[in-house]
């Protein structure tokens, strides 16, 4: 392998950027100031920039199910009550559906937001379930954060019997659907200000712990969406081969090799080989890839040097390393410097400390990836750009974390820049 002897550092930007998401319970009326048959409601919130179609979604408690119909427009509100009449009488609002026939007991129940057999979100009162203990009479009880931790600490009794079609949520998208809503990025990064160094990757941490964890399946909907080409949104980019290609034409529905499979760029066998570990489907590091040139690649490390690969030979391997096409090799390195802070073992995660090392190869089983200065110099010479941008805001619609050396390059430099000799 060639050894790096200097790296010249570009002065790196703060990317101001946005985005939160998904379908979540953030109001529920189920103690009514005068009729509980007639006036009870959920409130929905869309905490995304597109439109959510809720065919196959239902809400349930512990004495049935309703199915829910209509759209939930991009950063909007949606009602779901028992009868138009009433919500109209007490609150002076149409609801967007009615007709609502769970029982909602006042003596301990929940509801639960599903998309098919997946539970999407939960609220319980009254220890209707474990730890629930939150308990209303003739008042609503709603959201009382932005951030969704399942726990009976995100939500309070409201003052009155409620306020159907308002809440904490406010934020607006920016340039249109499916850009993102506006963050705030200095409050998401504020227990990271003025750190350096090890300091400020043990602050990153703190701030990346507790994202969404996806299943394996809802990977391929994860890709569809983050990796999506800005030229064609019925494909995807995949990330070594340059290509578009359908969304449709994927491993599993195909056996072309020339389809695209779910990348593992932090090699999975390198510390998480088991679905049950966070690290597995954390879609920061897992993209699109050809499947011959992702055999190719297997779980060698980064470095420089090899053989172009034949299908896409702005790509090179050898025996025991891999080096991408130069237009993603900064944005591989993004992804490996995160996955290095996210985990950091000792939490829920089942993840292990993830280690990068300045040597290759690190092994094929090792919770260690290589090379950690020619990554560097990959992210020095391949900056950011507005695909990752996007693909960072996208990806935090899903999990609700962001990718730090995206939003903030200079950062690789603080902490990995003294092992490299900067």
């Amino acid at each position: 392998m060639k050894q790096i002897t200097t790296l010249s550092l570009l002065a790196a930007a703060l990317y101001c950027s946005s985005s939160f998401a998904s379908l979540l319970i953030t109001e529920v009326l189920y103690d009514a100031p005068n009729n509980d048959n007639t006036e009870e409601f959920v409130e929905l919130y869309n905490n995304s920039c597109t439109a959510i179609n809720l065919q196959g979604y239902s809400l349930q408690d512990n004495g049935g199910s309703f199915n829910l119909s209509g759209t939930v427009a991009p950063r909007s509100y949606f009602l779901v009550a028992k009868n138009t009449a009433a919500m109209q009488a007490l609150y002076g609002v149409t609801p967007h559906l009615s007709g609502l026939t769970l029982a909602f007991g006042n003596s301990g129940d929940y509801v639960r937001l599903r998309n098919g057999s997946t539970e999407i979100d939960a609220v319980g009162w009254e220890n209707g379930l474990s730890g629930w203990s939150i308990n209303a009479v003739d008042k609503s009880i709603s959201r009382n954060k932005t951030t969704d931790n399942n726990l009976v600490s995100d939500w309070v009794v409201s003052s009155n019997y409620g306020n159907p079609g308002s809440g904490v949520f406010t934020a607006t998208c920016s340039g249109g659907g499916g850009t993102g809503p506006v963050i705030n990025q200095p409050t998401y990064y504020a227990a990271a200000a003025g750190k350096t160094g090890s300091a400020l990757k043990t602050a990153l941490n703190s701030i990346l712990r507790g994202h969404v964890r996806l299943t394996y399946s809802q990977v391929w909907d994860a890709l569809s969406y983050t990796d999506e080409d800005v030229n064609n949104t019925n494909n995807v980019i995949m990330l070594y081969a340059g290509r578009s290609v359908a969304k449709t034409f994927r491993a599993g529905q195909t056996n072309s090799l020339d389809a695209w499979n779910r990348e593992h760029v932090w090699a999975k066998s390198h510390g998480f080989p088991s679905e049950s570990q966070y690290a597995y489907t954390d879609i920061h590091h897992l993209r699109p890839a050809d499947v011959s040139i992702n055999s190719s690649r297997g779980n060698k490390d980064f470095d420089i040097g090899g053989t172009p690969l034949t299908e896409a030979p702005e790509n090179k391997t050898d025996s025991d390393s891999f080096e991408p096409r130069n237009a993603v090799k900064g944005d591989v390195a993004r992804m490996m410097f995160y996955m290095d802070v996210r985990y950091e073992g000792g939490d829920e995660t089942g993840t292990p400390n993830l280690i990068l090392r300045n040597f290759a190869p690190t092994g094929s089983s090792a919770p260690e990836m290589g090379k950690l200065c020619v990554l560097l110099q990959w992210h020095i010479q391949d900056p950011v750009d507005s695909f990752e941008i996007r693909r960072n805001n996208r990806i935090y619609e899903w999990q609700q974390n962001r990718n730090p050396f995206i939003d903030n390059p200079h950062w690789a430099q603080s902490i990995y820049g003294a092992s490299c000799g900067l």
